[in-house]
């Protein structure tokens, strides 16, 4: 029985893993995975421009320049993918406007105003970015204050104490919090959503590839060469293991194209361009810091693991759902209906992750983090985050437990029933009655 069921694992897991569309999809998914991950150079080679200088050009009618000019450098800060170049403009304002013809330049001409100190004339060829038009008036906006406290005869160091920006000290009631530990769970917490998207591909790919092998076995009639050969129970597992062990295989591919696609960015990225900028967080070396100063890197010895068991206990019950769902059906059509309510379950856990940054500390998001298939998404993100602790996060992993233990118990016995039923009829009838049997 045991070399039987070795070698039906051997040969479903091997049966998927020298598939030629199994090879076609990986070139494809590393082509576009280490594409992604380099997208801001591919679009660069291709004549897109990441580090275009954002020209502002100032006609000044009022004598402010300098502080106008002076506050408008502040908009590079809310920039990643431009340097600001001011320049002052002797021009007449329709000279100035043919100049910018076909360009992304903004021409601002400032106007004396006697109850708003200055008024302003944004012009543009074409649409300008929200986010640099709002840089650019808020930067407006704070010279224009800047005037007219000076023209109110402050004294002028009162007037520098003003513009002086405040000084934050962050201060922690609990004594066993810190800035660094608070910076290093802002990584932890990005990083944990972007791990959660590839699980969740993963567990539809597991459930569609558990549901599809078994139907077609039940649709070519080889199901009952098969159970006549290996009990029901060996089936079961040959591939519920086998399809875990082989989304596995493909998580670690997923990985390892990400790898691949950071090594080609490393030596091939200017780091002047956008996306260096906007990735510039993800410098190993500091982020390592930033965890080590939080005291995350004292933790990993037991983070790791526990969200490894998770999102290992998380397939499992997955793919066993999915087993049990597939022997009930007679083609793929049934089971695509059938499995509609575990892809509603999996989606659901994936949208609370950004529910849950609208509401911290919620108690109905904590629970719902410890209700099975669902907390392979919410629990690994909250827990890195620090929105809950390691007791939610192992009763989590305690009801997972107990759900694979039900559907292993009793799901094998609705398996046996329905993997060599061809009839539609009293099928759920006949489901309850197995699981009644002793």
């Amino acid at each position: 029985m045991e070399n039987k069921f070795k070698f039906l694992m051997k040969t479903s897991l091997l049966k998927k893993i020298k598939n030629k569309w199994f090879l076609i999809a990986n070139i494809i998914v590393a082509i576009v995975i280490v594409g992604l991950v380099n997208i801001d150079s591919i679009i660069s080679f291709f004549g897109g421009d990441f580090n275009n200088d954002l020209k502002i050009s100032v006609i000044d009618e009022t004598g402010y320049y300098e502080t106008i000019e002076n506050n408008l450098k502040n908009v590079d800060k809310y920039l990643s993918n431009s340097k600001v170049v001011i320049e002052k403009n002797n021009d007449d304002i329709k000279e100035a406007k043919k100049k910018i013809k076909g360009k992304d330049d903004i021409l601002i001409v400032v106007k004396n105003d006697e109850e708003n100190t200055f008024k302003v004339d944004f012009i543009s060829d074409s649409y300008v970015d929200t986010v640099r038009y709002q840089a650019i008036v808020a930067s407006l906006n704070s010279a224009k204050s800047m005037i007219a406290l000076s023209k109110s005869n402050i004294d002028p160091n009162e007037l520098a104490k003003i513009n002086k920006q405040v000084e934050v000290n962050r201060v922690f009631i609990d004594e066993e919090k810190s800035k660094e530990e608070e910076d290093s769970k802002f990584i932890l917490s990005i990083a944990s959503t972007v791990i959660v998207l590839p699980c969740f591909m993963l567990i539809v790919f597991l459930v569609q590839m558990i549901g599809a092998e078994i139907n077609e076995e039940k649709s070519t009639r080889g199901m009952e060469i098969i159970i006549g050969n290996v009990s029901p129970k060996a089936h079961f597992f040959a591939k519920v293991l086998s399809s875990n062990a082989f989304v596995l295989i493909q998580g670690i591919l997923l990985l390892l194209y990400s790898g691949i696609g950071l090594i080609v960015r490393k030596f091939t990225t200017s780091s002047s361009n956008l996306v260096s900028k906007a990735t510039s967080m993800m410098d190993f070396s500091e982020i390592i810091k930033i965890l080590k100063e939080g005291g995350i890197v004292d933790k990993l010895g037991y983070v790791i693991p526990l969200v490894l068991i998770l999102l290992l206990l998380s397939f499992l019950a997955y793919s066993l759902l999915a087993g049990i769902l597939a022997s009930m059906t007679t083609n793929m059509e049934n089971y695509q209906q059938l499995q509609t309510p575990l892809m509603i379950i999996s989606v659901i856990g994936f949208y609370l992750i950004f529910i849950s940054t609208a509401f911290p500390g919620a108690t109905f998001i904590k629970v719902v983090s410890c209700i099975p298939l669902i907390s392979i998404s919410l629990a690994p993100s909250l827990f890195l985050s620090g929105e809950i602790g390691v007791g939610i996060l192992i009763i989590a992993i305690l009801l997972l437990i107990i759900l694979n233990y039900v559907l292993i118990k009793y799901g094998l016995k609705i398996y046996k029933v329905g993997i060599l039923n061809y009839s539609e009829t009293d099928l759920w009838k006949k489901m309850f009655k197995a699981v009644k049997e002793k």
